[in-house]
């Protein structure tokens, strides 16, 4: 014991270094100004009518013209314009979900009903998966003449991502589409190009667990070499990205400047996290829409204040120092201080100076009611992550179960959700936030998602930095398996945790659709995070081609 605590006492802050951010500097160097924005907005507006009226112009009694709006919504939500025509698009679904029967009941063009479905299902409504029997065989294989139906089996696969517990069907279909699509994506077999690069894109992480920017932008070229496509619509689609891409430079610009006049950064180790670009990110994933600018600001603020802590507390700040934190944290007085000293009394007055900022921008929206919510937040976060820190430092080995109910709190993912509701202003109602500390399923899940695949990433720097606080570590240890059992087993949790989520999207109805699209967005976030990289952590990867797809690539009107 009289180890440990030396051990302990002697643990520095000798800060892993960070290259600072090359895109923090070239997106200061872009300008963006009023008149921009003012010019593609006015031709936005011309083009809305037009494609409003393809959605109200045909009657809702004719079946044909109820499938072809249903086909004209899946493309506003792929190319990410639906948020300009919500109240429209929930009605015409509504409606069309009444007559549900009589959409299917001769329909049996695989590509049709896997489109009804997925719309149905975004919207909550629930789409019985039965349908999908009349496509398949006895021998559980897809009956001949699909085969070569490309964009219907990729539609279907698509749609296969929104199972619940209970849509066993589309479990035993799963295999069945890989089988196809797989030789496509692989060039084994001939499809057109366009097609076999969106296979390619599916199979990677398919669009219902992607984040909307990023379907938005792959879908628009896409769909611009489709020989049917309809010009107005890819024209709405196009102004509609580059006039996002505009707001983007600007919170970038405003987020980068901000970062580097702080006196508390100025403070810190040379190159210390500077993640001001990876925070943006995060806070796009939760919402993509212009009128959202000021939520992205505030979320990635949050998101670079939880950087900060977890960099000090997890492997740099002894027991002490990170029970210090935690008491004037408690205290929550920005002029209490204790016995903090060096980095952590720096990270303590980051905090408390973002969280000052919440409180003067919630305040001239009269709506104070939330920085409590906040408050109560972070002060989870940091009463959790001493107890993981106590757990690591001590020894102490907590059942899996213990240990991820805890690690979800730490890792943010309350906070991060809260904060995105912070976000929509007055869309977020105190009822909202009263739901949120009440921990429903669906977040309590989406909580365990993200600590088992942070920790799946992290397994290796964790136990090479004797930091053993983590899930696959805990899980190998208690089950007595190998990593790659525990890693499949965890692949396994995470597929049933996905069925979970989209079972409550189908259910809850107590809260309104946007404020469930947050967390539906923050779910999102995480397999866009981390399938196949560490995004927030390694900028040469995937992080760069997201960058460069969403800011830097052109658009051609």
């Amino acid at each position: 014991m009289e180890e440990k605590r030396k051990v302990d006492h002697e643990i520095g802050f000798d800060f892993t270094k960070f290259p600072p951010s090359k895109w923090g500097d070239h997106f200061l160097t872009v300008t963006v100004t009023d008149s921009d924005l003012d010019a593609l907005a006015k031709e936005i507006e011309v083009l809305k009518p037009k494609v409003r009226d393809m959605l109200i112009l045909y009657s809702e009694d004719d079946g044909e013209a109820t499938k072809r709006k249903i086909l004209i919504i899946h493309f506003l939500v792929t190319l990410g314009l639906a948020y300009h025509f919500e109240n429209e698009i929930e009605h015409i679904v509504k409606v069309a979900f009444e007559k549900i029967a009589n959409l299917i009941t001769d329909e049996n063009d695989l590509y049709t009903i896997s489109i009804m479905f997925r719309v149905f299902r975004t919207y909550g409504h629930n789409m019985s998966s039965d349908v999908f029997k009349r496509f398949i065989e006895n021998d559980e294989k897809f009956k001949r003449y699909l085969i070569n139906d490309f964009k219907g089996m990729l539609s279907f696969y698509e749609a296969l991502h929104f199972r619940t517990t209970t849509d066993y069907i589309l479990d035993e279909a799963l295999n069945i589409t890989l089988s196809h699509l797989e030789p496509i994506a692989t060039s084994q077999l001939a499809c057109p190009g366009h097609i076999s690069r969106l296979i390619q894109k599916a199979l990677h992480i398919p669009q219902h667990m992607n984040i909307e920017t990023l379907v938005a932008r792959e879908y628009i070229s896409f769909y611009e070499q489709e020989g049917n496509h309809d010009n107005t619509l890819l024209k709405l689609a196009k102004l509609n990205f580059k006039f996002l891409q505009l707001h983007y430079f600007q919170e970038l610009k405003t987020i980068t400047l901000w970062w580097r006049g702080l006196d508390h950064t100025s403070k810190l180790p040379p190159n210390f996290r500077e993640r001001t670009i990876e925070t943006w990110l995060a806070a796009l994933m939760m919402y993509f829409e212009p009128q959202f600018s000021l939520g992205r600001i505030m979320s990635a603020k949050l998101y670079l204040a939880i950087t900060f802590l977890d960099d000090a507390c997890d492997t740099y700040a002894s027991i002490d120092e990170v029970m210090n934190l935690v008491d004037c944290i408690e205290r929550w007085d920005p002029d209490y201080m204790g016995k903090l000293q060096g980095h952590m009394q720096t990270a303590f007055k980051f905090v408390m100076s973002v969280y000052k900022e919440y409180e003067d921008i919630l305040r001239s929206q009269g709506r104070l009611f939330v920085l409590d919510e906040m408050i109560e937040e972070f002060k989870i976060i940091v009463r959790t992550n001493l107890q993981l820190v106590k757990w690591a430092r001590e020894d102490y080995m907590p059942s899996f179960d213990e240990y991820i109910e805890a690690g979800g709190a730490e890792i943010g993912s309350y906070a991060t959700i809260t904060c995105s509701v912070m976000g929509l202003g007055e869309i977020g109602k105190k009822r909202d936030f009263e739901w949120l500390r009440s921990r429903p399923k669906v977040v309590q899940v989406l909580a365990a998602k993200t600590r088992l695949m942070d920790d799946m990433t992290d397994y290796e720097e964790d136990i090479g930095k004797c930091y053993t606080a983590n899930s696959l570590n805990y899980y190998i240890k208690q089950h007595g398996v190998t990593k790659e059992e525990a890693i499949k087993e965890f692949g396994k949790m995470i597929k049933d945790i996905n069925k979970i989520v989209n079972k409550e999207c189908l259910k809850t109805t107590n809260i309104s659709r946007r404020v469930f699209n947050q967390i539906i967005n923050y779910g999102r976030s995480l397999d866009v995070l981390y399938t196949s990289d560490d995004v927030y952590n390694h900028r040469e990867g995937m992080f760069k081609e997201y960058i460069t797809t969403l800011l830097v690539d052109p658009i051609h009107l």
